[in-house]
């Protein structure tokens, strides 16, 4: 009955019974979290009988076996659980650490070997939490989806990670405030940190082959106990005075590397890391100089030695003062906060229906608290937001920053110290020895060590282009090709994976490339200024450039990147531009037949990359591979932030806005002759200018001119200039096209179509076309007009000279009868002088018929044989090759706008040819009456022709009878 009950259980509660079967309790993480009791026992006894105090109080002693104690407890240490490490927690509770092992490297410090033990011991307590235990210390845990004892289980795996964590700082802070570090400058010896340097005297000073295994020991043992120490930080930073707390600590724990001389010893491991004994220490510098400057900004290390700091003792500027202060200004706060009104107890209380059918009850503390009704208040959607990140800004691309404290001063100033001293000496081995980890893909490396070795490359070549260094130095160890090859072939393979953060510090190091890239293009060093031009040719110029600026750009998307991101994106637009620009227009007009140069270009590589650098079409790549909504967009968004970015940035999206509104993208047609009609459709010069004319746009050149603030500093003059230039712009745009004022609240998937209708007033290609066919046609008129006007004058001198002067055989008047006597006699005269049906047979054959033509200098008519081809006059003929090919040439440009326009322009081709060569009868004026204007005038034009026919037949006929007379005569 029993098997039955449990078969129909609900789904709900059988998952949940065999949850519960599964991991009742779990006994192996209880024992992992535990440390047994006969571990417990060993180690009381162990750090019991280390060392006894002296009678005084002040010196711990040690014990005759105290080496052997330390090993015993190094032992218990190693076999402590790597995740959970209970051991070590036990044992930080104790703080054995503080009153046990510090005191003895202070009384044995000359004893090398029991140092190195307690050092080995530092270095297992102090080691970093691993990753697992990192994200279970900051893990979310919601009740509602796992079962009562695993949410017990992940709050107590989360509570030992911050345990782990919190111990850590522990011991950061007992090395950091060791009161031996006050007494270093006193008593003439060093402090707790200069006998771990010591140590390292007498391994480092050997080379070659004469250094053993101990002495690399040595050395690592060293080497990892200050990148533990460096490393140690609270896992949670929700609160701001711990967060705070723990930069002060690092703060201190910096300005003492320079005191007790560990960036010196540092500096000694680096400058003969080409040397084979110190290659393996190659990583755990990297990673220690990491450490060293992960919370510093370059820019302010690099400005911090103009800054001068107030003097104070070395420890005596304790932080009880500040954080007294601090702890007051917050209680001021909280009281102001409290204090809101003198009647908010007596507002009354208010009942609302929500949109689910709940009751919600609101007060007047509730009210005066926010501004806005809690319903009426939107829910915060980080999609709107441009940016993300917590706002922590550089001091590149941020104005305004705060002053720093006097001890972040003093280690900004030890930084900039220690930069200087590595950048000569030890920068060039470092680097190269690394880079060669990298083109080897050494198994060594880890995954995030390509992030690593970006950073540091970043730190350095920021922190001098800032300072204002003349000279390169060995920063030119990392401006070769691999180098760029390292960072681009990053930059694709994190956008390709959607790793935003290590895109973020890739983009950063690739930006301060450019800069070095701009300044050994500018430098006068001519062997800078080969490897500058060399890298161009690889970057931009060759076949298979490896430019992945028009990918960074397309890859934007808002609310994903961080502001650092975008500003250090708009660095590279700005200066690669500038290196395009100014380096395509040098070569081209230096030699403009370069590129034809094929034998020298073979025998030259400098001819070469300067005859690529010549073809290369700056325009195209701008308007085409730059230029697009999105960008405008992102540039957009920047400018929004104009109060808190810096001076260099704004100008520079200034400068991008300007090159973008100037560039053309069509000219405009000017007539050469001007005798011709000026066509009011013909193009304008079109801009870019008009995707500027998009709302967001304008509410941010808005927001920017009614900003008082602004209008009295001087280095928001050139952005007030350009956005009362660009509203004008807009303003006189709108008003010839008002319909801009719709436009802008669109987004035009095809910018430059758009620029080209709003500039044209919308007028396209097949408008043009249909304004290019009218001005054809009176172009037409007009030369039959002036034809007609000189074969009239011809006319009346021909009938001058040949015709007699004889009444009846002048030229028809103008009256209807005259007119009509005359043609019927012309009829006659023609019938009779047609040939039999028999010769006129022959003639067809032949294909020649024969026509009357007047001879000139006897005035007689003369028969010839003549083709029937030429049936017609020459000025008729004209009049229709004339025409065709105007027609002709109308629809053959109008065949490029699709299958539609050529048909229309075939009809009208057909209906105009029908129109010119239909028969020569008077019938032809009913053909040729149409609604067009245009068509009426050639109309009149061919009656006249008509007319002058019908007068030369009447000549003819005239002649004939002459010649019969004269026969009759002789």
């Amino acid at each position: 009955m029993s098997s039955a009950v449990d078969t129909n259980l609900s789904p709900a509660l059988s998952k949940k019974a065999t949850a519960n079967a599964v991991t009742p309790v779990d006994e192996t993480l209880n024992k992992r979290m535990t440390v047994e009791s006969g571990v417990v026992d060993e180690l009381l006894l162990v750090c019991g009988v280390i060392g006894t105090t002296t009678g005084e109080g002040s010196e711990l002693v040690p014990v005759t076996d105290c080496l052997n104690w330390l090993q015993d407890l190094q032992r218990a240490l190693r076999r402590d659980d790597d995740m959970f490490r209970p051991i070590s927690l036990l044992l930080g509770k104790w703080k054995v650490v503080q009153q046990k092992l510090l005191p003895l490297i202070m009384t044995c410090r000359y004893d090398s070997s029991m140092i190195l033990t307690i050092v080995k011991i530092l270095v297992i307590l102090t080691k970093p939490i691993s990753e697992v235990t990192q994200q279970t210390g900051r893990l979310a845990i919601n009740p509602k989806k796992y079962s009562e004892q695993i949410v017990k289980q992940k709050i107590k795996e989360r509570d030992n990670a911050l345990a782990q964590s919190e111990m850590l700082m522990e011991l950061k802070r007992a090395v950091v405030y060791h009161p031996s570090h006050a007494k270093s400058g006193e008593g003439g010896e060093g402090g707790l940190l200069s006998i771990f340097v010591s140590l390292l005297a007498e391994p480092i000073s050997k080379t070659g082959s004469s250094r053993n295994e101990m002495d690399h020991l040595t050395i690592e043992l060293i080497l990892h106990l200050f990148r533990n120490l460096l490393s140690a930080e609270p896992l949670m930073k929700s609160s701001t005075d711990a967060s705070q707390t723990s930069a002060r600590v690092h703060q201190e724990l910096v300005c003492l590397f320079k005191s007790e001389l560990v960036f010196d010893i540092l500096l000694v491991v680096a400058q003969d890391m080409d040397s084979r004994e110190n290659q393996n220490y190659n990583l755990i510098m990297m990673e220690l100089l990491n450490l060293l400057l992960k919370n510093q900004d370059p820019t302010a290390v690099a400005r911090s030695i103009k800054v001068k700091s107030t003097p104070s003792s070395k420890f005596q500027e304790n932080e009880s003062g500040s954080l007294l202060r601090e702890n007051l200004r917050k209680e001021k706060q909280k009281m102001r906060g409290m204090a809101t009104s003198r009647h908010s107890n007596f507002g009354g209380t208010l009942m609302v229906k929500r949109g689910d059918g709940r009751r919600q009850y609101l007060s007047a503390a509730l009210m005066e608290s926010s501004n806005q009704h809690p319903l009426v208040k939107q829910r915060r959607n980080r999609k709107r937001e441009a940016f993300v990140g917590s706002g922590r800004t550089m001091a590149a691309h941020t104005r305004g920053v705060s002053a720093a404290s006097p001890l972040v001063l003093r280690a900004q100033q030890t930084i900039h110290d220690f930069c200087e001293k590595f950048l000569a000496d030890s920068y060039g081995p470092l680097m190269k020895s690394l880079k060669n980890e990298f083109r080897r893909e050494s198994v060594r490396l880890e995954e995030g060590d390509r992030v690593i070795f970006f950073r540091l490359v970043w730190f350095f070549c920021q922190w001098w282009r800032v300072s204002r260094k003349t000279n390169l130095e060995h920063l030119i160890f990392t401006m070769d090709v691999f180098s760029f090859n390292l960072v681009l072939g990053s930059i694709d393979s994190f956008l390709q994976h959607k790793k935003h953060l290590q895109l973020a510090q890739s983009v950063a190091l690739y930006s301060e490339m450019t800069h070095m890239l701009h300044f050994m293009y500018s430098s006068k060093d001519p062997t800078e200024n080969v490897m500058a031009l060399g890298l161009m040719d690889t970057l931009y110029f060759c076949r298979d450039s490896l430019d992945c600026l028009p990918k960074l750009l397309s890859n934007w998307i808002p609310s994903t990147m961080t502001r650092e991101y975008l500003c250090d994106v708009v660095d590279i637009v700005h200066i690669s531009l500038k290196l395009l620009e100014t380096h395509s227009k040098l070569c081209l007009e230096e030699n403009p037949n370069l590129s034809k140069s094929k034998k020298d270009k073979a025998n030259n590589a400098l001819l070469q990359m300067k005859a690529n650098a010549a073809e290369f079409d700056f325009t195209s790549y701008f308007a085409r591979k730059i230029i697009s909504n999105k960008i405008v967009c992102m540039y957009t968004h920047l400018l929004s932030q104009y109060s808190i970015n810096s001076a260099h940035v704004n100008h520079r999206i200034i400068a991008f806005l300007l090159r973008l509104s100037k560039q053309n993208i069509v000219v405009s047609e000017e007539a050469e002759d001007t005798d011709t009609p000026q066509n009011l459709l013909a193009t304008k010069t079109v801009t870019l200018e008009p995707m500027l004319y998009n709302i967001n746009t304008l509410l941010v050149l808005e927001k920017i001119l009614n900003d008082k603030w602004i209008r009295k500093e001087k280095e928001f003059s050139h952005l007030l200039s350009f956005a009362t230039r660009l509203m004008d712009s807009f303003a006189a745009a709108a008003e010839e096209n008002p319909l801009l004022y719709v436009e802008s609240l669109f987004r035009h998937p095809l910018p430059h179509r758009f620029c080209e209708l709003t500039t044209n007033h919308y007028v396209n290609e097949e408008l043009r076309m249909i304004a290019e066919r009218e001005l054809l046609l009176e172009e037409h008129r007009r030369m039959m007009e002036e034809e007609m006007d000189n074969e009239e004058g011809s006319m009346q001198e021909d009938e001058t000279l040949d015709i007699p002067k004889n009444k009846t055989l002048q030229p028809p008047t103008g009256d209807d009868e005259d007119e009509e006597i005359e043609w019927n006699e012309t009829e006659k005269i023609t019938e009779n002088s047609r040939p039999d049906k028999k010769e006129q047979g022959d003639l067809d054959q032949t294909g020649i018929s024969e026509q009357p033509r007047v001879d000139e200098d006897v005035g007689i008519t003369l028969l010839k044989k003549q083709p029937t081809e030429v049936d017609s006059s020459d000025d008729e003929s004209i009049f229709k090759t004339t025409r065709a090919a105007k027609i002709k040439a109308i629809t053959s440009d109008s065949e490029s706008d699709g299958e539609d326009h050529a048909m229309e322009s075939k009809d009208l081709k057909l209906g105009v040819h029908s129109k010119v060569t239909s028969d020569d009868s008077m019938n032809n004026t009913k053909v040729l009456e149409e609604s067009d204007d245009s068509l009426l005038d050639v109309r009149r034009g061919e009656e006249q022709l008509k007319r002058k026919r019908g007068d030369v037949a009447v000549d003819s006929s005239k002649k004939k009878k002459l010649e019969e007379v004269s026969s009759g005569e002789d």
